[in-house]
């Protein structure tokens, strides 16, 4: 049991000299001895160390973690009330309910590619969402509701090339037709005689039914960036700008009766 304890104990004085970088000089017989227990000691001590750094390490990443998720989720509840907040205090529509929905989807977008044409929010049938209901931001038309299913609806944003609906200017009243093109506003169908200029405010005309499905009069569409006025075509044809950017959109609303 003695020889047993100087083997430990020497081991020790080894294990504690070679961490700091000395030499075990003078006791030949000493070092070989107990270098066999000495090994094994570091061995257990090295294990133990990694383990406890390991665990701390861990403890440390999963600390960042939870500072990280709760960041996000603060910034999510801060864009979605300051959503609301200018969305309830736009003085356009006022006789229709609003269905907030967050876009969760954006098929076929690509980013710095392609412009979105159609979005996926999460309201649907079991929210009273239905085909056809408009879809706004503020008092900027985003589109309509195409499909639904319990949980989901696709919304036609305005850019769609199966877009179209009825339009006028809001300095002259000059009447037309926006189509989507996929990646354009166009405003056609515009008589040679209508005075329309770069600038001016296009809002939508209003083309709702008896059943209340279409677009309300007077949500804003665009702004005319360019115009073709050429004498020999029947109509007058624009290029429009919305003044949403619809690839930093998060939510909109969904106007219900």
């Amino acid at each position: 049991m003695l020889v047993f304890f100087v083997l430990l104990f020497g081991s020790l004085v080894i294990l504690i000299i070679s961490l700091g970088g000395g030499l075990i000089t003078g006791f030949p017989i000493l070092e070989k001895a107990a270098s066999p227990i000495g090994v094994r000691t570091y061995s257990v001590f090295h294990k133990l160390l990694f383990s406890l750094q390991s665990k701390e390490t861990r403890r440390i990443r999963n600390k960042k973690l939870d500072v990280v998720s709760m960041q996000l989720e603060i910034e999510r509840l801060k864009k979605e009330n300051a959503a609301l907040k200018d969305q309830f205090q736009t003085v356009n529509p006022k006789s229709f309910d609003l269905l907030p929905a967050k876009i969760v989807g954006s098929p076929g977008f690509i980013p710095g590619i392609t412009t979105p044409v159609d979005l996926i929010v999460d309201k649907g049938e079991r929210d009273g969402v239905r085909k056809g209901d408009t879809v706004v931001f503020k008092n900027n038309l985003v589109g309509k509701i195409a499909k639904i299913s319990s949980y989901l609806a696709k919304v036609e944003l305005i850019f769609n090339s199966s877009s179209s609906f009825t339009v006028k200017t809001m300095a002259k009243s000059v009447a037309g037709i926006v189509k989507g093109n996929g990646n354009e506003i166009i405003l056609n169908n515009v008589l040679p005689s209508g005075e329309i200029e770069v600038g001016d405010i296009v809002i939508t005309k209003g083309d709702m039914n008896l059943a209340g499905i279409g677009y309300p009069p007077d949500l804003v569409v665009g702004e005319i960036l360019s115009i073709d006025k050429n004498p020999s075509n029947l109509f007058q044809k624009a290029k429009l700008e919305s003044f949403l950017d619809f690839k930093k959109l998060d939510m909109v609303f969904i106007l219900k009766r």
